[in-house]
């Protein structure tokens, strides 16, 4: 439990100070009933967050025959097996590559098995299972770690055969789920049956949407025609027509004010067009429930955080048995972190149709899979989420990373990461003022900086707060090189501050920590204390003959730098260890005179040579591959690309060619980017943003 005055610190920046068990019983998805619609061969484990990720699975089951059951299941009843696999724990890698599984779980369970359309496809036409991995199904099916990342989908035939999966899920998005479980059942041949099928609803039911259209041609009562018909235009992505045959069915009068609200909510937030969303819902109606719960998202994507959790206390407590009463209790509910155990608050709630492409082929996880981007392209759908993730109060605070048993952290966390999602902002203003307004970007960062400058915001002398100096230094000196004489002095007065208490917590071996002194925060933060002072700030040499004493300790003979403190004899990290910080600690001692061309090029020639594994862990919170670990993906491109940027044009190489196609392969299928979910949608969206902005320069 946190002390006094961290606690009331973390609880009102938060806004979700509300009692809680200490230690709950069950994971809270559980607890609420989610997924309760489905009838669910489920393993008798669960998973609660907090618990360590590299134990063995404690509940003695026989998880070959849950899946055999659901297999045979399938073939009797000329199905499909939906197998979720909540967690992986096999014998080559015990679990280690993910730390907080439940949260994603409880993702899954609240997005997917709670959507309407997903739940009625899922349980008219596949068998639904809900079952571990472990060593014997890992060894039958050869889903093994690295290249199989909880949560997953996998789909089996009735025949045991593995037909298709997706795994490392990290869109969570109940649309695009639908219309993939839709090309599936048609790649297993199993998509025939249409004429079996007699009443329109049903149709729907079961994605059969051209016998749903020639069913619905016959109804005789013309609003429940008109209904109908704008689910059925909705489903392909056909607002303009969903929403008129809407008014057409409002002008009959047959069907309740209710269902034709929540309908045109739903199409309206999909479309993009929150701006015509009617305030008040309508209350009547089956869907009344959901066109609440649509308008507490329609608030939340404006910012209103304080807005938006209103509207899903009412929801939970109006409707607490309905699936969007449970929805709503889910981004009330508290984990261990202090934050809502749901996915709206923590920006993994989007409701947006995709990009055309996302709805073609059988793709294996929810990364990009549409044509080439143009880097413009990339930055405006980038810069669009990260303006959507912005809180009323100026921060991005979509992020639940903390250390156990508190998260005394968070609140540096946020402001480390506001002062990223500002400087992206910041660089890319004018990228396409036609496409995102220049008035919209000048509002956040004003808002940002209220934020980030506002002291109360910081947990002072806790872990992390030397990337909230160092970032926020970062964003001063991006806002300094286009400022004029006048502000240019406020500005430096900023930075000047920050850097006095940075220097007040650099060690006396001339190493920074996050959580332990380690070389590559160290780096980061005289990356910011460089910037800072050929902006004009005034940083003490001594800071930088430590820090660089620090980093030279750090590093061993062949170019690695260890991950914690000093290098000691020969022991410690290896070259593929240490690829990911190398070229900024490297980068770093160049800038500052202390290392030279021939070190540059191989820190970054091991970063590359190594970039494959350490993009696989990308999508992993925790050690997965010795040190290599998802939630150090952007901290490294973003920094190399820093580094990389500012070298003399004789040493960058072809650099710039890699950073570029890797950037055009790893986004998100809605355009934003993510490495350690628990890190944030905030927080990757801004590194990326950045990395884009410097391969410009």
């Amino acid at each position: 439990m946190l002390r006094a005055p961290w606690l009331a610190l973390v609880l009102a920046v938060s806004t979700f100070a509300q009692d809680r068990a200490a230690s709950p019983r069950a994971p809270a998805w559980r607890e609420l009933g989610l997924g309760a619609e489905l009838r669910w061969i489920d393993d008798p484990e669960a998973h609660v967050d907090g618990a360590r990720p590299d134990r063995p699975l404690r509940v003695a089951a026989d998880r070959n025959a849950l899946i055999d059951r659901a297999i045979a299941r399938a073939k009797e009843q000329r199905r499909l097996v939906l197998w979720f696999v909540p967690r992986i724990s096999e014998g080559q890698n015990r679990g280690r590559q993910m730390y907080r599984a439940p949260i994603l779980e409880g993702y899954v369970m609240q997005l997917l098995f709670e959507d309407p359309d997903l739940v009625a496809l899922a349980e008219s036409r596949f068998v639904c299972a809900r079952v571990n991995l472990d060593e014997t199904l890992a060894a039958r099916f050869d889903l093994r770690p690295l290249d199989f990342v909880e949560p997953a989908l996998v789909f089996l035939d009735g025949e045991g055969k593995l037909v298709h999966f997706v795994e490392r899920i990290r869109s969570f998005d109940a649309h695009w789920f639908v219309e993939l479980m839709r090309r599936v059942l048609a790649h297993a041949s199993l998509d025939g049956g249409d004429e079996t099928v007699t009443d329109p609803r049903e149709a729907l039911d079961q994605g059969r949407y051209a016998r749903a259209k020639e069913l619905i041609d016959g109804v005789e009562d013309p609003g429940e025609e008109q209904y109908l018909r704008a689910i059925l235009h909705r489903r392909l992505r056909e607002p303009q027509k969903a929403l008129a045959a809407l008014e057409a069915a409002a002008g009959h009068r047959t069907v309740a004010a209710g269902l034709l609200d929540a309908e045109r909510c739903r199409v309206l937030l999909l479309a993009g067009r929150d701006a015509e969303l009617p305030d008040e819902p309508a209350t009547d109606g089956a869907r009344a429930p959901e066109a609440a719960y649509l308008r507490a998202l329609a608030a939340l994507r404006r910012g209103d955080e304080g807005e938006a959790r209103r509207r899903f206390e009412a929801v939970a407590g109006t409707w607490g048995d309905s699936a969007f009463g449970r929805r709503a209790a889910m981004n009330l509910k508290l984990g261990d972190d202090e934050r809502p155990c749901g996915a709206a608050f923590s920006g993994f709630e989007t409701l947006r149709w995709l990009d055309a492409s996302a709805y073609a082929g059988l793709p294996r996880d929810t990364t990009w899979q549409g044509p080439a981007r143009s880097a413009e392209d990339q930055a405006v759908a980038a810069l669009d989420h990260l303006l959507q993730l912005q809180r009323e109060d100026g921060g991005w605070k979509d992020s639940r990373y903390a250390y156990w048993p508190s998260p005394k952290i968070t609140p540096n966390a946020w402001i480390a990461i506001t002062a990223l999602a500002a400087t992206a902002l910041l660089e890319h203003r004018e990228t396409a003022p036609s496409r995102i307004p220049v008035a919209r970007i000048d509002a956040a960062l004003a808002r940002a900086e209220s934020y980030m400058f506002d002291p109360e915001h910081l947990a002072r002398g806790e872990n992390e707060d030397v990337y909230a100096d160092t970032y926020r230094l970062l964003y001063l000196t991006r806002k300094h090189a286009g400022a004029d004489a006048e502000a240019r002095r406020a500005l430096i007065d900023r930075m000047n501050a920050i850097v006095k208490e940075a220097g007040q917590r650099q060690h006396d071996d001339g190493f920074f920590a996050h959580e332990y002194a380690n070389a590559f925060c160290t780096a980061a933060m005289l990356w910011g204390l460089l910037r800072a002072r050929e902006s004009g700030a005034e940083v003490a040499d001594e800071m930088f003959s430590r820090g660089v004493g620090a980093l030279l300790a750090a590093r061993k003979p062949d170019g690695a730098f260890v991950y914690g403190g000093a290098a000691r004899g020969e022991g410690g990290s290896s070259l593929k260890d240490a690829s990911a910080r190398m070229p900024v600690c490297e980068g770093v001692l160049y800038a500052l005179g202390h290392s030279d061309a021939q070190r540059v090029r191989f820190a970054f020639d091991t970063y590359w040579a190594n970039i494959t594994r350490i993009e696989k862990v990308r999508r992993n919170d925790f050690h997965s591959d010795g040190e290599l670990a998802g939630f150090f993906f952007f901290h490294a491109l973003f920094h190399a690309s820093e580094i990389w940027a500012r070298l003399p044009e004789e040493l960058r190489g072809d650099s710039h060619a890699k950073f570029v196609a890797l950037m055009a392969r790893i986004p998100e299928a809605d355009g934003s980017y993510i490495d350690s979910h628990e890190i944030g949608r905030s927080y990757a969206t801004a590194m990326a943003l950045l990395v884009l902005a410097n391969l410009r320069r």
